[in-house]
């Protein structure tokens, strides 16, 4: 596979598949839409595209291939950068979290950044040792914040624009979100979000959100009408995004954390106008979830990270799409585990490391209480076969040290997994986001090939291929921005000055005070003096 994106073409109302080769023999040319959301096929480089419709059909053509979420989040077509970690007013706004998504939301061709985070509850009150006794083992009060869109431009600068955010529900906000579920659920050529929300301050879970995109130009929270259960509870730790029935719009997955339900998995099926019903399909008691076709079938498989030192969540894995949406737990395959120091896994993607058409698996991995940061990378052979290529340890504590809480000094955790080829060279990087630490937040592992990897610290990571040209050409903007303030102010400065100068030789005219000549060089030069201090000349 030469790019990260799966073989899906899709239009507003219909799934684009393509032949296996042009008329005259030859294989068609792939690119990629304007928006970035499908591809398109040419034959003989002409600009007409080979298609016929499969909409709403639940067998796979053999084709095409289902887009994921982790395809629209590591579309090779937009600008990638490393957007700041606490960006004015989201430092305010959010108590931690501040996870975020790259997207050209507003399709102006220049990449957005969308944030989500954490309420600031009025009674803080910590007990235990995890968010669930944050407010003393209830529920948290206060207002919730909503998602913050930071819209991008030609000089690579973020303006916040909250009038795009709307939230009419009652009790608005969120209360923790852990996922910003990116897609075009209502097939219109614009990107939505859906919020995956597990709540604070208890592990009872909270309601989801859920914003489709306007006529406006806004992105309206529309649960009451287009969610089968608007107020739905569920403790959904995991969450990801596409067509997991290969009908041409995207399905969203969340986990269910509690046991006692019975139920693992919810999928949240579109009926192509972005409206989502829910219902039970299958998997696994689990924390992290993923979804990509790891073997090729076309359809979209689950990959699920476990807190393997709890026996009652012990399951990292795969479990295989029926071809109809579901995932039947008995349906799965184990991967190695690495439960004696590594066993949390908070996050789970995959992509083609190895270049040989396939989806490797990588596991973001911390110990107990999230202790530590390391990043695991399974091989896939082919034929549900695979090949664990170990622990890369980016963070590791001292082996004295004992956690209390998961709000410890040495919880460095990754919660998000990009790919780009950040150094241009053919392979497929790790670019590594968390969101509460400084230390971990913009690494990167740079493939080497062979499942080779070097690690690269946040500050040398900025300095490598496009996130080093984006940085030199923000830096450009800012400084040119710097410039033109300072020219202005000068000006200003000179022209208030020059003002007053005017008015006070003025007065010394109308009193017909001798040396006025003088009096009024005397202000010049003393203006002159006072400008060259003020501006540090």
């Amino acid at each position: 596979m030469k790019k990260l994106l799966l073989l899906l073409a899709l239009t507003f109302l219909s799934v684009q598949s393509f032949a296996g080769s042009c008329p005259d023999g030859s294989e068609p040319v792939k690119s990629v839409s304007a928006d970035g959301t499908y591809f398109v096929y040419n034959c003989g480089g002409g600009n007409e595209q080979t298609s016929s419709s499969t909409a709403n059909s639940s067998t796979a053509n053999s084709n095409t291939k289902a887009l994921a979420g982790i395809d629209i989040e590591n579309n090779p077509n937009i600008d990638f950068f490393k957007p700041p970690q606490k960006p004015y007013p989201t430092d305010e706004l959010y108590y931690f979290g501040r996870r975020w998504q790259l997207a050209d939301f507003n399709n102006d061709s220049y990449s957005d950044v969308l944030y989500i985070g954490t309420m600031n509850p009025d009674n803080v009150n910590w007990t235990g040792e995890d968010t669930g006794g944050i407010c003393g083992g209830g529920e948290c009060k206060g207002k919730k914040p909503l998602p913050s869109l930071f819209l991008g431009d030609a000089n690579h600068k973020l303006t916040y624009s909250p009038e795009l955010i709307i939230d009419n529900r009652e009790d608005s906000g969120m209360s923790l979100a852990s996922h910003a579920l990116v897609a075009d659920y209502n097939t219109d050529g614009i990107l939505d979000f859906y919020v995956s929300d597990t709540a604070v301050g208890t592990h009872n879970g909270f309601r989801d959100s859920y914003f489709l995109s306007q006529l406006n130009g806004t992105w309206l929270e529309s649960s009451e009408t287009h969610l089968s259960h608007s107020n739905f509870v569920v403790f959904n730790h995991g969450g990801a995004t596409g067509d997991i029935d290969n009908d041409g719009d995207m399905d969203v997955v969340i986990t269910e954390t509690n046991w006692k339900t019975g139920t693992f998995l919810w999928c949240l099926i579109n009926d192509g106008t972005g409206f989502l019903n829910k219902r039970k399909c299958g998997g696994i008691y689990s924390f992290a979830l993923e979804l990509a076709d790891i073997d090729g079938d076309g359809y979209l498989d689950v990959l699920l990270g476990a807190h393997e030192h709890e026996q009652s969540i012990d399951f990292t894995g795969i479990v295989w799409n029926d071809g109809r949406g579901n995932f039947n737990k008995h349906n799965n395959t184990r991967l190695p585990q690495h439960k004696m120091k590594w066993g949390s896994v908070p996050e789970v993607s995959a992509a083609d490391l190895d270049n040989d058409g396939d989806l490797d698996i990588i596991y973001s991995r911390a110990g107990e209480l999230y202790v530590g940061t390391a990043i695991q990378i399974i091989e896939n052979l082919g034929d549900k076969k695979f090949k664990d290529h170990g622990i890369f340890p980016l963070v590791e504590a001292p082996d004295d040290f004992i956690p209390t809480h998961e709000g410890n000094e040495w919880n460095d955790f990754i919660e998000d997994i990009r790919f780009r080829d950040l150094d241009k060279d053919g392979n497929i990087d790790l670019y590594l986001s968390s969101s509460m630490s400084s230390k971990t937040d913009g690494m990167a592992l740079l493939n080497q090939g062979d499942f080779n990897f070097e690690l690269l610290l946040p500050s040398a990571a900025l300095e490598i291929g496009e996130l080093g040209e984006y940085e030199a050409q923000r830096k450009k903007a800012e400084a040119a921005e710097l410039t033109d303030a300072i020219a202005k102010r000068k000006a200003k400065v000179a022209a208030a000055k020059a003002k007053r100068i005017a008015e006070e030789a003025a007065k010394v005219a109308e009193t017909d005070t001798v040396d006025t000549e003088q009096s009024v060089e005397d202000e010049i030069a003393a203006f002159e003096a006072e400008l060259a201090v003020e501006l540090g000349e």
